[in-house]
C-alpha cells in the first residue's frame, strides 16, 4: 500500500494551487541567470524570482540585447525586497554574436542557447513554408500531433526541428558536468511585454480595436472546427513558476515536462470575453461554404504520423493588416492613446503567429499527467490570464484600453 503524502500549496491572485517550499540549503542563497529577459519568457520569470523571498535568489543575472523598457524596474520592484540590489542587467549581450560575444558580455565562459524568431513571409498560408528557415533558428508547426501530446512521444522527424539539437547539446553538457537539466514545453504563450512578436495576444488586442474603431463586429477568421477545436495556453507567469519548481524540486531534475495553464481552451470560448472586453458585438464563423480556401499542410504524414491536415478560412488577420483602412484607424487610435506600438512594421510577425494560432483546423493538448505526477498542481484561468494581458499590454503602450476594467463571466 502507498505511503499518503501531503503538499503545501497556496494562491496568489489569479494563480492557484503554487508550490511552497520550506527553508533548506537547497532552496536558499541562489543565484539565477535569465537570458532574454526582456522577452515574455525571460521578463515573467524575472518577475517571479523578485518575488520569491528575497533569501532564496540572492543575485540574478538578467541578460538582455537590448536596454530594458522603460516598465522594466517599475514593474519588479514592487514585487520583492531589495529588487535592485538583487537584480543585475546586463544589457547588449547579443546571442547571434556567438559564444565569444556572449563570453565577453557575461564574463563567463561557454554560451547557453536562446529562442530566436525569424521573419516570416507570405499570408495565411505562409505559416507551413518556412519550416526550412525556421528550422535554422527555431523550428516549426507542421500539423497535428497525436493529442493529447506526452512528454514520452517519440521526436518527429518530418523536418528539421531547432529544439532537437538544442536539447542534445543541453544533455551531452550535463552528462559531461554533472548538472541537471530541465526541460519545459509550453503551448503559445499569453504574456505582456512590449516589442514581443512570439506572442500572439497582441494581433488580437490590434483586431478586436480597429475592428471596435470601425464600427465593424468581430468576425472569426476560421470555419466551425477551428472555432471549436480545443487548445491549450501556457500563461507566462505559471511558466515561470513552474521552471522555479523545476530547479527547486530535486526529483524534477533530469526530466521534460508540459506546461499549460489547466484547462482546455476555444476561440468560441473567447470571441464572447473578447467582445465584452470591447463592448462590441461578435459572429462566430461564416455559414457561406463558398467563401472559405483551404490550406493544406506540407507533409500528409504529420507529426502523429498520418492524416493530412488542413485548415480553411475566410480570410487571414495579416491580409485584414494590409487594408488602409485599417491602417489608417490604428493611426487614429495611437493618437487617441499615445500608443508605441506599430503592427504594420512587421505585419508577418505579428499576425502571422496570431494566424498560426486561430486558423489551424486541429486540435492541440498537452498533457500535465507528468508533472501533476511529479507533484506540481499550479493553474491559472486562460481567459482571466488573457484579460490581464491585454490590460497589461495597453499599460504598455501596446494595446488600446479596454472598456471592461475587471473580468466578469460571460456567455
Amino acid at each position: 500500500m502507498t505511503t499518503p503524502t501531503q503538499q503545501l500549496v497556496e494562491n496568489k491572485g489569479i494563480y492557484h494551487a503554487l508550490p511552497t517550499y520550506s527553508p533548506s540549503p537547497s532552496t536558499q542563497n541562489l543565484t539565477a541567470l535569465i537570458t532574454g529577459a526582456n522577452g515574455i519568457s525571460g521578463y515573467h520569470m524575472l518577475k517571479v524570482l523578485c518575488a520569491a523571498p528575497a533569501s532564496r535568489w540572492k543575485k540574478i543575472y538578467a541578460l538582455t540585447r537590448r536596454e530594458p523598457q522603460d516598465y522594466f524596474w517599475e514593474e519588479l520592484e514592487g514585487l520583492g525586497k531589495d529588487v535592485r540590489g538583487r537584480v543585475r542587467v546586463l544589457s547588449g549581450v547579443d546571442f547571434l554574436e556567438g559564444a565569444e560575444g556572449v563570453k565577453e558580455g557575461v564574463r563567463r565562459g561557454g554560451v547557453e542557447r536562446v529562442y530566436v524568431q525569424p521573419k516570416l513571409k507570405g499570408g495565411v498560408g505562409g505559416m507551413w513554408k518556412e519550416a526550412d528557415e525556421l528550422a535554422e533558428v527555431n523550428g516549426f508547426h507542421i500539423g497535428p500531433a497525436t493529442n493529447p501530446s506526452f512528454e514520452s512521444d517519440p521526436r518527429v522527424t518530418l523536418e528539421s526541428n531547432f529544439y532537437y539539437p538544442q536539447e542534445d547539446l543541453l544533455f551531452d553538457f550535463c552528462k559531461d558536468t554533472g548538472a541537471q537539466w530541465s526541460v519545459v514545453r509550453p503551448s503559445y504563450i499569453i504574456g505582456a511585454v512590449r516589442d514581443n512578436t512570439l506572442n500572439f495576444w497582441p494581433g488580437i488586442a490590434v483586431y478586436a480595436a480597429v475592428q471596435k474603431y470601425l464600427g465593424r463586429p468581430l468576425q472569426f477568421p476560421g470555419d466551425f472546427t477551428a472555432w471549436d477545436k480545443e487548445s491549450c495556453q501556457s500563461t507566462a507567469m505559471l511558466n515561470a513558476y513552474f521552471e522555479e519548481w523545476c530547479v527547486l524540486t530535486e526529483q524534477a531534475g533530469n526530466e521534460a515536462f508540459n506546461i499549460q495553464d489547466g484547462l482546455n481552451f476555444t476561440f468560441s470560448r473567447l470571441w464572447p470575453y473578447l467582445a465584452d472586453w470591447y463592448d462590441m458585438p461578435w459572429e462566430p464563423p461564416s455559414l457561406d461554404e463558398s467563401k472559405y480556401r483551404v490550406s493544406e499542410t506540407r507533409h500528409q504524414a504529420t507529426p502523429r504520423g498520418y492524416g493530412w491536415a488542413t485548415s480553411r478560412t475566410t480570410f487571414s488577420l495579416q491580409e485584414w493588416s494590409e487594408s488602409q483602412e485599417v491602417v489608417d484607424a490604428w493611426e487614429a487610435l495611437s493618437k487617441q492613446h499615445g500608443l508605441l506600438f506599430d503592427p504594420f512594421k512587421d505585419r508577418a510577425q505579428v499576425f502571422g503567429i496570431t494566424d498560426s494560432a486561430i486558423l489551424g483546423g486541429w486540435p492541440l493538448s498537452l498533457s500535465m499527467r507528468k508533472a501533476r505526477k511529479f507533484g506540481f498542481h499550479g493553474t491559472v484561468d486562460s481567459y482571466e490570464s488573457a484579460f490581464e494581458t491585454i490590460k497589461a499590454l495597453a499599460k504598455m503602450g501596446v494595446a488600446v484600453p479596454m472598456v471592461r476594467g475587471e473580468f466578469r463571466e460571460v456567455v
